[in-house]
């Protein structure tokens, strides 16, 4: 039987993280704001707008986009993976979602020279930059010390949550990705769905090839 992945995603997403999960092996469930008790095996929390700064005990300082629908479903998914132990990959939005989940906070809106890197560009298509990994992590095992990512996000995490770790970073030291301590949970700050392995970016479905490895690992398959 297939890993059955949960995709909590925005209304308009183009169809890439199921057709990554399917490319990988696993049956994609994909909704915007699903019911936090279906039945799955692991969650992959996709991009979008911003998280109500509320949910982390500040003032709106720049967030936009915000779905408070979507907010309260998926802090209430990560909190149910973290119960059972259910692989966790967040991607962009996601992975400040599970930051903040796990008591992290968030830059809300990233000065001028930092947006010129990581915000998408005037005519809404991505940048691509730089970034080094942390060996002995889920990147640095697939990628090596570097690779270069596509990039579209005005936020990115500050304080880290609990359990939570580095394991990638921009060439001035903001935070690209992250993984738990002692559970099942990987996120990525840029968009690996979007990435091929062509025009000088690496082959993003190792990530999602990683994941459904670690899904059948932890539902018996």
């Amino acid at each position: 039987m297939k890993p059955r992945i949960l995709i909590s995603r925005s209304p308009e997403s183009s169809g890439l993280y199921e057709a990554a999960v399917e490319k990988a092996g696993g049956e994609p469930l994909s909704y915007h704001c699903p019911d936090p008790e279906m039945d799955f095996d692991g969650l992959i929390l996709a991009g979008g707008g911003d998280v109500d700064p509320s949910e982390f005990m500040e003032r709106n300082q720049g967030s936009r986009e915000i779905d408070r629908q979507r907010d309260q479903v998926e802090l209430a998914l990560v909190g149910r993976c973290v119960y059972e132990n259910k692989p966790i990959l967040g991607i962009c939005r996601g992975h400040q979602v599970v930051n903040i989940a796990l008591g992290g906070n968030i830059y809300q809106d990233l000065p001028p020279k930092l947006l010129e890197i990581h915000d998408q560009t005037p005519a809404g298509e991505n940048r691509n930059h730089p970034i080094r990994l942390a060996v002995y992590t889920m990147l640095g095992d697939l990628y090596g010390q570097e690779m270069t990512v596509n990039s579209s996000h005005h936020q990115a995490n500050y304080k880290l949550g609990q359990g939570l770790y580095g394991t990638a970073w921009d060439e001035i030291g903001l935070l690209e990705a992250t993984q738990h301590g002692s559970l099942p949970i990987w996120t990525v700050q840029f968009h690996p769905e979007q990435m091929t392995g062509e025009d000088g970016l690496p082959d993003g479905q190792k990530i999602f090839d990683f994941f459904l490895e670690q899904c059948r690992k932890h539902c018996g398959q």
